[in-house]
């Protein structure tokens, strides 16, 4: 049954505050109002505010049962949102969280797993969310709010759009629509992008011709150009639209001409400002710790707050606990002048500059509380960029509370002036900086229902695939040109698209903002510049006929009318066939590079080539023979003989051509445990180290059936071999795989005391996907293996290092173990001699574990980390060597790669798999 939806609703999901409005749908002539939404103030009482803060704070055992029904979700974890949590994050910073919005499109995360509150020590593991799972709560204390207040308007019958920034990717946009999934929502949700809603809470209120020609003079006469300035708590957008009114029109036309890049830039980089102006001063000889931190940055956040409210505040007191007092234990004082807080915001956020001025860039831009904050700070730097090219300015319209204080208003109009000429330039009202967004929501589905005129607003961004080489580079296709309307199908039909049917298949995706001029099907060069890289596509071709050929195929792709990117492959025979392609939420973690992949020729001739596959199956087809048995090292040198180059030199193209004459073989390995054997050792060497070439995934789903058959020869020679095999690929096994090889290895290692093997407990070190708490189980056994006496060290020591590594090899920052365990494995092992054979992998431990990546959750504490660059220095490592435990430096695809612990093939794309905070 079809249900008419009553009301249009609009949400505002934002960094600092949420808001719900809706509008009757019933009512052709109804204005949009705001939803007051329930809520906690403290542990007994409750009160409903036009806006919810978007904080979460999980409540101690003692306070849940304090709380009430009132104002929170009737069912669902422990998790209080609103105003309650946003004043615990001043008590308990380590219990809140906040900013979840900003992790949405945050690359090289996965945003699936649960890390928030980012660095917290106060929650277990179990306890945290995910970026998606905090976004969700938030949202459905909306929906719950609603339904509260409407029981004969269920929220599930309605209208709904969400907005989201304009310079969230098409992936980011996906996390939103999921949060919004897990909150219940109803299928068919829309999306909005903030600045196009905020201006349609404007049109709204100006909606007739005289309205708008008091607010633009000679709007009749000309094309008048909009900017939409959004600055939030998190981000910053900006926005440029043409609106046109004709001699004879009563409704204006409007179109969106530009949309910039995104930008982690808003009010949450005031107070950290601000909190690094004011560490100084407590008195503290080391950095503060991340619960001291996240006690400074609420009280700074609180102190921006009442200066920018007040006309005359005084000097604010900032007071935040010792590092471990109780409540009424020790406190570090300072004080923030006024002045401090206006001179900052203006100077350093809103600096006059001239209309050449650009954003200045850092190698080593550092992030704060994880997140990688834009390296400049200057709004106006990123303005004058933005509107590079653009038509004049004529009007301004800014939005969000980071924008309320009226002299950061008047101060970008005076820019937009200046950069102009000095022509006059209009701001237009706004009353409800922290409301508007909703509102348009709200009223942008009003219009959608009635049919009527809406802003013309295509794809924000073109969108390109990863094209087949071209001799030696590699090219960009566009998919959907930038501007592409609603509903309108673009088909890219590129010659030789081929893919493989019954099996995982991948495009990597990039968009532009700055190309407007490509067309679908265009081939592009790829610069740094002009794309961004978004998470792969992937889909599992199944035609019906049980097809194992390649299958010729197009790519299409729309953005329907609820604002969501669409791809599809279409079968090039029959268009009618068509199998979706969605994002690879998990795969960030391996190819986190903006940069496609080089092209990689094998360096051998394919005679060569198919000698070699054909040498692999005649070995694995032929019985076991005394005269020419078959073994790893016979295997190896016969290949070497054939290709004519050493195995070191086999690039990774090379090595993934080999592959399928071995997979091939895969149940060949039960002619003899000399067969077996020389598969597994074959396979870890082709396949390593899992990732980095295309198609790695779907070759990772071939090697895993080997697990699932098992051994034909078990023993412990033969699970000596697959500890190297799995080891070797380690960093292609998705979390759930490499939590089924933990659990069966980390028994062996436990339970086998001082005669553990060796590529076991290098094995469990390589497995950076494992959860927290295995992570943990297995460092505090590493740690009590090393203090035992005749125990061999260099596997736990390696391991160690693996474990406690700042700069994992392949996984996401939520991988990175704290830095108190580091502090710990010193003081564990600072007794022993570093320079002795016994001990010496320390040294490669202690390089790893405490390198400074400008991430307070995660750098070791300056006094420890001075302690071990003196005990380094006395074992004899030289001083280059020590730089990047001594300052930031730019993290090099080789630190990731000489976590591998052996010579890894050419051609591998390696760099932004971890927590690279210079990007």
């Amino acid at each position: 049954m079809i249900v008419t939806p009553r009301f249009s609703i609009g949400i505002d999901l934002g960094t600092t505050n949420s808001a719900i409005a809706s509008v009757s749908l019933e009512d052709k002539s109804a204005s949009t109002m705001v939803v007051e939404v329930p809520q906690w103030e403290t542990l007994s009482s409750a009160v409903s505010f036009p806006t919810l803060p978007s904080f979460l704070y999980r409540p101690v055992d003692e306070e849940l049962a304090s709380l009430g029904r009132g104002a929170a979700a009737e069912s669902g974890p422990p998790w209080v949102v609103g105003n309650f949590a946003r004043a615990q994050a001043g008590r308990l910073p380590g219990r809140v969280i906040h900013s979840a919005k900003s992790w949405l499109a945050c690359h090289g995360m996965d945003r699936t797993v649960p890390f928030l509150p980012w660095g917290s020590s106060d929650l277990a593991p179990e306890q945290k969310l995910s970026p998606i799972g905090a976004s969700a709560l938030i949202l459905a204390h909306l929906r719950d709010a609603w339904d509260r207040l409407h029981p004969e308007a269920p929220f599930a019958r309605q209208r709904i759009t969400v907005t989201v920034p304009a310079s969230f990717d098409a992936l980011a946009q996906r996390l939103t629509l999921e949060a919004a999934a897990q909150a219940g929502f109803p299928a068919g949700i829309g999306l909005l992008e903030e600045p196009q809603a905020a201006f349609y809470r404007w049109l709204e209120a100006h909606e007739t011709a005289g309205s708008l020609e008091t607010q633009m003079e000679n709007l009749r006469e000309r094309t008048h150009h909009v900017l939409v300035i959004d600055v939030g708590g998190g981000t910053t957008d900006f926005s440029l639209f043409a609106i046109r009114l004709g001699k004879n029109r009563r409704l204006p036309e409007i179109q969106r001409v530009a949309v910039s890049d995104h930008l982690l830039l808003g009010g949450d980089n005031i107070d950290l400002a601000l909190a690094h102006r004011v560490e100084p001063r407590l008195g503290v000889p080391d950095s503060l710790s991340v619960d001291q931190w996240g006690h400074l940055v609420s009280q700074c956040r609180q102190a921006k707050e009442l200066v920018l409210s007040s006309s005359d505040p005084g000097p604010c007191e900032i007071s935040i606990p010792s590092r471990g007092s109780r409540l009424f234990g020790g406190i570090l004082r300072a004080t923030l002048e006024a002045g401090e807080v206006r001179t900052l915001l203006l100077d350093g956020f809103y600096p006059e500059c001239a209309a050449t001025d650009r954003p200045e860039s850092s190698a080593t831009a550092l992030r704060e509380m994880g997140l990688p904050y834009a390296a400049d700070s200057a709004v106006t730097r990123h303005l004058a960029a933005f509107l590079e090219g653009q038509p004049a300015v004529d009007a301004i319209l800014c939005n969000g509370g980071s924008l309320a204080p009226a002299m950061v208003r008047e101060r970008l109009r005076a820019q937009v002036c200046a950069w102009q000429g000095g022509g006059e330039v209009v701001l237009l009202d706004n009353p409800e900086l922290s409301l508007a967004v909703a509102r348009g929501a709200a009223r942008f589905g009003q219009l959608l229902h009635q049919n009527a005129r809406r802003i013309q607003a295509g794809a924000a961004r073109s969108i390109y695939v990863e094209a087949a080489a071209e001799g030696k580079g590699k090219v960009l296709v566009c998919l959907l040109p930038k501007g592409t309307p609603p509903e309108t199908e673009t088909v890219v039909d590129a010659p030789g698209l081929k893919v493989r049917v019954q099996r995982p298949v991948q495009f990597r995706v990039y968009s532009s903002t700055h190309r407007s001029r490509d067309k679908a099907g265009d081939r592009v060069g790829w610069d740094e510049r002009n794309f961004q890289a978004i998470a792969p596509l992937h889909t599992v071709i199944r035609p019906g006929d049980k097809s194992t050929e390649d299958r010729p195929v197009r790519l299409g792709a729309r953005l329907n009318a609820l604002g969501w990117l669409q791809v599809e492959c279409i079968d090039a025979a029959d268009a009618a066939l068509r199998w979706p392609l969605e994002f690879n939420l998990h795969e960030e973690g391996n190819e986190e590079s903006a940069a496609p992949r080089p092209v990689i020729e094998p360096g051998v001739s394919k005679e060569k080539q198919d000698a070699a596959r054909a040498r692999i199956e005649s070995q694995f087809r032929a019985p076991f023979q005394r005269r020419d048995p078959i073994s790893p090292t016979r295997m190896v040198q016969s290949l070497e003989k054939i290709l004519g180059q050493p195995k070191n030199a086999w690039n990774a193209a090379l090595l993934r051509l080999l592959w399928p004459a071995l997979e091939g073989c895969l149940a060949d390995r039960e002619r003899s445990f000399e067969h077996e054997e020389t598969w597994v050792s074959l396979a870890g060497l082709l396949l390593r180290p899992g990732y980095g070439v295309a198609f790695d995934e779907a070759r990772i789903d071939q090697l895993w059936a080997f697990h699932d058959d098992g051994f034909w020869y078990p023993g412990k020679a033969m699970q000596l071999n697959a500890d190297v095999l799995w080891r070797r690929v380690a960093g292609g096994l998705q979390a759930a795989r490499q939590r089924i090889l933990f659990d069966e290895t980390f028994p062996r290692v436990r339970e086998s005391s001082k005669k553990a093997p060796a590529e076991a407990v290098r094995l469990l070190g390589a497995m950076e996907r494992i959860d927290r708490e295995r992570k943990m189980e297995l460092a505090d056994l590493f740690l009590a293996r090393l203090r035992e006496a005749g125990v061999y060290r260099e596997p736990y020591l390696v391991s160690l290092g693996r474990l406690l590594s700042r700069v994992p090899m392949y996984g996401g920052a939520e991988s990175v173990l704290p830095a108190g365990l580091v502090e710990q494995a010193y003081l564990d092992l600072r007794e022993h001699d570093w320079s002795t054979p016994e001990w010496s992998e320390a040294q490669t431990l202690f390089l790893r574990a405490a390198r400074i990546v400008g991430d307070r959750a995660l750098d070791v504490p300056g006094s420890v980390r001075g302690e071990i660059i003196v005990q380094l220095r006395k074992s004899g490592v030289p001083g280059p060597k020590l730089a990047p435990l001594e300052n930031h430096v730019r993290i090099q695809q080789s630190d990731r790669a000489s976590l591998f612990g052996e010579s890894l093939p050419a051609g591998l794309l390696l760099e932004g798999a971890g927590p690279d905070f210079n990007d």
